[in-house]
């Protein structure tokens, strides 16, 4: 699948040739300026640290992912200008003048709702949503991180320069957009700090569920998180030493994966106000507007909530609205073992209840 590769290759997939059309970080300055449309589409980490441009024009971001809006419009040949530039474009105060800094940051487990959520964000043409922007997810991160030997420096070159790579992807392309809301993959978790840095001002909320039903969901296809098994950014997701998580079955590193972002998301809480709700509650449509108030600050008139509730009767994995929302199988707690479903509950079990009973509980459990 594509979400499960890097950003960088997917988009020499999509886009045939881009990574040979590179520009000086001057002229690429310019044409981002001239040209509206032009976003970041991937951070390729390798060598001297590219950046991978794409004119998407004002085309809104309704997949349920960044990147399928990228394929879709390769297919249809719409993209009629990319090139890639130096890393240290993202270090210039003029690189991103237009745009719009982000109203809400949204963490995720992961199979949790939250592309539900993100989806129903983006029905309001008022609402920029970057859902899951390659650029964000791990290109950014390898090159910061020294391909993953240290946590990112919370300073103020870094710090700069994802600004203005989340910035570029926020760009005001229609003249609706008025707020920009930003989700991030699973594992971006471990980075919260660091990205909270960058937009202190921005709500941030993280969604959970239980994490049987994840894990079970996940193993039917597939997570980005599972290449990193047995290597160096494993320990940042885990916080064990690889040659550990290499023996692991699937099952056990993402539980483990999962325990390490219930205890980030829990500290975050208790410690700078990081908002925390549960599938169980996100998933009912007559509970969005609280987790919109609560969590994001965000207080529309009843035509816009109307508009942005619609998702909800919609499977938000298809993006032509044909597929009506039915609910999970009944049996997904059932698709894994006795054995693994106890493995889970041993390594997260802790981690979950004090989630569902954490004073930053949008719905905490009594």
């Amino acid at each position: 699948m594509l979400y499960a590769l890097p950003d960088h290759n997917v988009m020499e997939t999509l886009l045939p040739g881009i990574q040979d059309r590179h520009l000086p970080v001057d002229e690429a300055v310019e044409r981002i300026h001239n040209r509206p449309g032009l976003v970041p589409v991937a951070v390729n980490p390798e060598g001297g640290c590219l950046v991978y441009f794409a004119d998407i024009g004002e085309t809104p971001l309704k997949e349920w992912k960044y990147i399928y809006t990228i394929e879709r419009l390769a297919g249809e040949n719409a993209i009629d200008d990319m090139f890639v530039t130096d890393l240290a474009l993202l270090e210039r105060d003029d690189a991103a003048g237009d745009g719009i800094s982000p109203t809400g940051l949204i963490f995720h487990v992961s199979r949790c709702g939250s592309t539900l959520f993100t989806k129903a964000l983006a029905r309001s043409s008022a609402n920029l949503c970057v859902n899951q922007g390659g650029p964000l997810q791990e290109g950014f991160w390898a090159a910061v991180t020294d391909h993953w030997r240290h946590d990112p420096e919370i300073n103020e070159r870094n710090l700069k320069m994802f600004r203005n790579l989340v910035l570029l992807m926020t760009r005001k392309r229609c003249p609706e957009y008025r707020r920009s809301f930003v989700k991030f993959i699973s594992w971006n978790i471990i980075y919260q700090e660091f990205i909270r840095a960058a937009f202190p001002d921005a709500a941030p909320l993280f969604i959970y569920r239980n994490p049987v039903e994840v894990i079970a969901t996940v193993l039917q296809e597939t997570t980005a998180v599972l290449r990193a098994k047995g290597t160096r950014q494993a320990y940042m997701l885990t916080r064990l030493p690889p040659e550990d998580t290499a023996k692991m079955s699937d099952v056990e590193y993402l539980a483990h994966c999962y325990a390490c972002y219930f205890e980030i998301a829990l500290n975050a809480g208790e410690a700078s106000g990081l908002h925390i709700v549960n599938f169980e509650q996100l998933r009912h449509p007559e509970s969005f507007s609280d987790v919109l108030s609560r969590g994001l600050n965000l207080r529309p008139d009843a035509s816009e909530l109307s508009q942005m509730r619609e998702q909800y009767h919609y499977y938000s994995k298809d993006d032509s609205d044909k597929t009506v929302y039915t609910g999970d199988s009944d049996d997904l707690l059932e698709i894994l073992g006795a054995d693994d479903r106890r493995l889970i509950e041993r390594i997260c079990g802790e981690g979950l209840d004090r989630l569902n009973h954490s004073g930053c509980n949008i719905f905490p459990a009594t």
